[in-house]
């Protein structure tokens, strides 16, 4: 692991503009369910989130893949959270093939939550990314005391603050998420793996 200096453009836009949703956990209709509970229209939800209202209808059309920043305005907007947006086991073994498909934001991610409901001390997520994914180049900050992040394959770029890391298989990073934060997948053609475990669950 070593601290160095990228530019944030150096993240490939092209990849947040061909995103698409990859529709393992609904998010989109569970996002519109909840706006329309509350009977908010996609001007006033988007208005709330500091979002467009095009990219707003997307979303909820599964069409377009949020940042987690963008995740979190949404939800905050909808006076949610995002754990109420899938549901998850309360049993403390969680196999293999039956572990819970989650969206926390981002684009070319996919999440599973390792840890059962019934465990409120820590949340555990198990994330596949594609070549080149990204939390978004939005920078986010969790509710949570501390997060510790583990590298099984590939490489995974954290950008916290003003710093970046560059982490590689078997490298383990530790740091505050009150702190403005956001991550991505450098490579252009390996994918990579990472477990994420966040203390006391933020969501």
């Amino acid at each position: 692991m070593r601290g160095i200096n990228i530019n944030m453009q150096s993240v490939d836009t092209k990849v947040a503009r061909n995103a698409v949703y990859n529709g393992r956990a609904s998010l989109g209709p569970r996002l519109r369910e909840h706006r329309r509970r509350l009977k908010l229209t996609l001007d006033e939800v988007a208005q709330r989130a500091g979002l467009t209202k095009g990219y707003l209808s997307e979303i909820e059309r599964n069409q377009a893949s949020p940042s987690v920043a963008s995740l979190l305005a949404i939800c905050d907007a909808l006076s949610i959270s995002v754990g109420t947006l899938f549901s998850v086991s309360d049993s403390a073994v969680i196999r293999a093939e039956h572990r819970q498909s989650i969206k926390f934001g981002g684009i070319g991610t996919k999440e599973f939550l390792l840890s059962p409901n019934t465990r409120s001390r820590i949340q555990a997520i198990w994330s596949e990314l594609d070549p080149e994914a990204t939390g978004g180049t939005e920078l986010y900050s969790l509710p949570a005391e501390e997060e510790f992040v583990l590298v099984m394959d590939g490489q995974l770029v954290i950008h916290v603050n003003e710093t970046h890391f560059e982490l590689g298989p078997g490298d383990a990073f530790t740091f505050d998420p009150r702190d403005p934060h956001t991550f991505w997948n450098p490579s252009q053609d390996q994918p990579a793996r990472v477990l994420f475990v966040v203390t006391p669950p933020p969501y």
